[in-house]
């Protein structure tokens, strides 16, 4: 087995510029998002980290279900660590990172839940499945084995058959309003480019270059 120490990527794929930069953050997302869309496997795939006193920071991967001109939303159950977690602290943050691109995005903000209405019109384009699991599965909760869940699953699966799934009430989304956003391109020799956005006091966009 290789040496930990002796692993490591020469990055020299591209490079990033100011001046090829959009003014706005989101946009520039979206540009970077187009390129690895139908490239990798799970594009959306984010890590989320929240923070609690009780529990300190804990992180786990969700998936970027929307893009909205002010932020990232995200579904999952309101019960679970991550939302009893943002109930006491709404800062979070969130990270994409695209190997095969050698990019990186950083995102930090405040996180506030989306209204019910859009959180039923996205659980109505679920899968059947996924539906189910929603109702079945009491996230981040202790089920003593593989069994009870599948079984958990089936009892829903036969309530519901033949029924629309509603919405459980306990389950939405959530809105990840950034406040700096960064972009992280690798580069050789570990020199690599870094631009900040950072809201000023006239909430507008400032960008800055970053030591790497």
């Amino acid at each position: 087995m290789k040496k930990i120490e002796n692993l490591r990527t020469d990055y020299k794929l591209k490079q990033l510029n100011k001046s090829s930069l959009e003014s706005c953050p989101i946009e520039q997302f979206k540009l970077w998002f187009s390129e690895v869309l139908d490239v990798i496997v799970e594009p959306t795939a984010m890590v989320l980290s929240t923070y609690s006193q009780n529990k300190g920071v804990s992180s786990r991967v969700v998936l970027l279900k929307d893009l909205k001109k002010d932020g990232f939303i995200f579904y999952t159950n309101y019960n679970s660590l991550k939302s009893e977690q943002i109930k006491v602290n709404p800062y979070v943050s969130l990270l994409f990172f695209w190997p095969d691109f050698q990019r990186q995005i950083r995102i930090n903000g405040l996180v506030k839940k989306i209204s019910h209405q859009s959180s039923v019109n996205y659980f109505k384009k679920r899968p059947r499945e996924s539906q189910i699991s929603a109702w079945a599965s009491s996230q981040s909760s202790v089920i003593e084995n593989r069994f009870m869940l599948e079984s958990l699953f089936h009892d829903f699966e036969k309530k519901f058959q033949n029924k629309t799934i509603l919405k459980p009430p306990y389950w939405g989304g959530y809105k990840v309003i950034p406040n700096s956003i960064e972009f992280w391109q690798g580069r050789e020799s570990r020199m690599h480019d870094r631009f900040l956005y950072e809201k000023n006091k006239n909430n507008q966009w400032v960008i800055n270059r970053l030591c790497p």
